[in-house]
Order: structure tokens, then C-alpha cells, then sequence
């Protein structure tokens, strides 16, 4: 069996990050900390989808090393390899930022980040380089799931789980940390990764 993750705000948490950065750039005296209320409340300012954009490519690109490993990812893929289940990172992650000016490569930036927190370290998540895939675009993220053939897919995008092509093969699971999408009550939503483990292992994992 092959489970397949997606990475930004998945495996890597940038909540934090975001409103230190809106805040660094005077937008909120005290930004709303999660993604999508600091995202919702940009939006609502003139150029707000640009501020939001450019917001993103800082912290998915040079200030990556401030994003957070999210807990309880490293005790998923700990019982994944305990239980001979492989793992696949899958991204939509373009190489470069429509809306950043420093040139950053972002796949570098998120392999580096790995790096730093013992992804493909044989004493600490031992994952294979090979096994993360960035793609430019989300039919092209969905085209690789089905490639992989993958079991379950975990994700905090719902519209990955409603493009044309997610296999029916793979249980979509939706990670809800903050419980404000607004996807389909009947797709399987987990606040937190213990509880993903819960259900793909059973809960006496």
C-alpha cells in the first residue's frame, strides 16, 4: 500500500510564519493566526489577493526555514514504515514564484527544509528523495496520485480532491486542523494527524 501526502500547510505549517510576516509588513498589528482567516481578511482589502500571493511566496521560499514541521507528521510516517507502508510527498509546487522577486527556488527551498528535519535521514524519518514529487500544476499533482496509486491521499486543499481525475481508488482524507473548510460533509476530515492514524491504521496503532 502507498499513501500519498500533500506538503505545504500538510506537513509543513506556516500559520506562524504568515502572521509574522504580515505583521512585519505593518498589514495587522495582531495577525489572525490561522491561514485561512489571515487569508480571508487580506482578501478583503484592495489588492488583497496580491498581498496574499506575495505573502505566500516569501514563506514558501526564503523565509522556509521559519515554516514548522506539524505535529504528529513524523509519528504517521514512523508507523507507515513500521507497518511496510510506502509514503509519497506530492506537490503543487512550481519551481519558481509568479509573485516573489528574489529568485528563490521553491522545490529547492522545501527539499532543503526536509533536509533540515531528518526527512531522508536514516536515523530519522528515512524517506527516499525520490518518492517527493513537485508538480507545476494541481492536474498534474492529481495525474501523478493516480500514477502512484495511491491508497489514501492527505491534503488540506479540498478542490485537490474535486479535480477532474483524483482516482476514486484513493480515500481522500481532508486535514482540517482549524475545522473551517467548507468541503463536502461526507469527505473524511481529520484535525490532527494522530487522528489520520487513527483511521488508516485502526486505534491501537
Amino acid at each position: 500500500m502507498r499513501i500519498g501526502i500533500d506538503f505545504d500547510n500538510t506537513i509543513a505549517g506556516y500559520d506562524a510564519l504568515f502572521a509574522t510576516l504580515a505583521e512585519e509588513r505593518g498589514l495587522f498589528d495582531r495577525a489572525p493566526t490561522g491561514k485561512r482567516e489571515l487569508r480571508d481578511a487580506l482578501r478583503q482589502r484592495p489588492e488583497g489577493e496580491l498581498i496574499w500571493r506575495r505573502l505566500q511566496a516569501e514563506a514558501y521560499g526564503g523565509r522556509m526555514a521559519g515554516a514548522l514541521l506539524l505535529d504528529g507528521v513524523d509519528r504517521f510516517i514512523q508507523l507507515c514504515r513500521q507497518g511496510g507502508v510506502a509514503v509519497s510527498i506530492v506537490s503543487h509546487k512550481t519551481r519558481h514564484a509568479n509573485f516573489a522577486s528574489d529568485g528563490t527556488d521553491l522545490r529547492r527551498a522545501a527539499t532543503d527544509w526536509m533536509e533540515q528535519h531528518g526527512f531522508f535521514d536514516a536515523m530519522g524519518l528515512h524517506m527516499n528523495p525520490d518518492d517527493v514529487h513537485f508538480e507545476d500544476t494541481r492536474s498534474a499533482k492529481v495525474a501523478r496520485i493516480a500514477e502512484l496509486k495511491c491508497a489514501w491521499f492527505i491534503d488540506d486543499l479540498e478542490e485537490v480532491f474535486a479535480e477532474p481525475g483524483f482516482p476514486k481508488t484513493a480515500q481522500a482524507v481532508l486535514y482540517d486542523p482549524h475545522a473551517d473548510s467548507e468541503a463536502a460533509p461526507d469527505l473524511l476530515r481529520c484535525r490532527h494527524w494522530d487522528e489520520i492514524g487513527e483511521h488508516v491504521f485502526g486505534p491501537r496503532h
